[in-house]
C-alpha cells in the first residue's frame, strides 16, 4: 500500500484543524460577531420603516375608501377618486408583502447561524476524507456542502448588508417624501371624512328669513378639488415607493445572490468538477491475435 505523501498529510492536518474549529463553533462565533450583526441591523431597521409605512398607508386607505364609497345627492365621489384608491391599494399590498418578506429574512438569518456552521463542517470533513480516498460520492458531497456553506455562512448576510447600503442612495428621499405626503393627507382628510359621516345633508339657517344650505355637498366639493390634484400627483409617488420596497427586499438581494451563485458554481466546478459528470474511464485496447 502506497504511503501518503508529505503534502497530502499537511493538507489533511490543515483540514482536520479547520473541521475541529468548525465543529466546536469557532467559525460560528466569527460569523455571529462580524457577519450577521450588520445584516440583522438592516433587517430590523427595514422592518421598523416598513411597519410604519404600512400603518400609515392603511389609515390613508381607509380614509380614501370612505370617500370612494360616498354618494351625496347623486355625486359619485368614488368615480373621481378610484384611480387614487387603486394606486394606494397596490402600494398597500406591496408594503404588506415587503413586511412579510422582512420577517422571513429575520428567520433566514437565524437559520444562517445554524446551517452555515453545519455545512461548513460538512465541507471540511468531506475534503478531509478525500485526502485518503477517491470517491465520487465524497466529491459530490464536498461540492454541495461548499455551495451551501458559502450561501448560509456568508453570501446571504453580506447580500443583505450590500442591499441596505445601496438602498440609502435611491430609496431614502422617496420614503421621506412618502411619509410626509401620507401624514399630510391623513391630517387634512380625516376631519373632512368625519364631517361627511356626521354632518347634515340639509340645514336651515337665518330663521325666519329661511335659507337652505347643503353642508355635505360643500364638504364633498372641497374634497373633490383636493382629490383631483392628488389623483394627478400621488399615484406616481406611490408607484415609486412600491418599486423601492420591491428593490430593497426582493429584486436586489435576489439578483446579488444569483450572481454569487453563478460565481460559486464556477469556483467549485474548477476545484471539484461538475457534480453531474463522472470521471470518464479510458477504454481498454483490445488485444490482437
Amino acid at each position: 500500500m502506497e504511503k501518503p505523501c508529505k503534502t497530502r498529510m499537511i493538507r489533511a492536518g490543515v483540514l482536520f484543524a479547520l473541521a475541529v474549529m468548525s465543529v466546536t463553533g469557532v467559525f460560528a462565533m466569527l460569523q455571529d460577531k462580524a457577519i450577521l450583526p450588520p445584516a440583522r441591523e438592516y433587517v430590523e431597521q427595514s422592518q421598523d420603516k416598513a411597519l410604519t409605512a404600512f400603518i400609515t398607508i392603511s389609515v390613508v386607505k381607509g380614509i380614501v375608501a370612505v370617500v370612494e364609497g360616498s354618494d351625496v345627492v347623486g355625486i359619485e365621489v368614488g368615480d373621481i377618486v378610484q384611480p387614487l384608491y387603486d394606486a394606494i391599494d397596490i402600494t398597500w399590498k406591496v408594503l404588506a408583502a415587503s413586511l412579510a418578506t422582512l420577517y422571513a429574512l429575520e428567520v433566514l438569518l437565524v437559520l444562517c447561524g445554524t446551517l452555515g456552521r453545519f455545512f461548513l463542517s460538512a465541507l471540511f470533513i468531506a475534503l478531509l476524507a478525500m485526502q485518503f480516498t477517491r470517491c465520487d460520492i465524497l466529491r459530490r458531497a464536498a461540492f454541495s456542502a461548499g455551495i451551501l456553506a458559502f450561501f448560509f455562512f456568508a453570501a446571504i448576510p453580506l447580500t443583505l448588508v450590500v442591499a441596505g447600503h445601496l438602498s440609502e442612495g435611491y430609496s431614502k428621499n422617496v420614503r421621506l417624501e412618502f411619509d410626509s405626503r401620507m401624514e399630510q393627507f391623513r391630517s387634512e382628510f380625516q376631519e373632512r371624512v368625519e364631517e361627511i359621516q356626521d354632518g347634515d345633508l340639509v340645514a336651515l339657517e337665518n330663521w325666519p328669513n329661511l335659507r337652505i344650505s347643503f353642508p355635505k355637498i360643500e364638504i364633498v366639493k372641497a374634497i373633490l378639488i383636493d382629490m383631483k390634484e392628488l389623483v394627478e400627483k400621488l399615484p406616481e409617488l406611490l408607484f415609486r415607493t412600491g418599486v423601492t420596497w420591491l428593490l430593497d427586499v426582493a429584486l436586489i438581494p435576489m439578483g446579488l445572490l444569483f450572481i454569487l451563485y453563478k460565481l460559486a458554481l464556477l469556483f467549485m466546478g474548477s476545484v471539484f468538477g461538475s457534480p453531474a459528470t463522472r470521471p470518464r474511464k479510458l477504454p481498454v485496447p483490445e488485444e490482437r491475435s
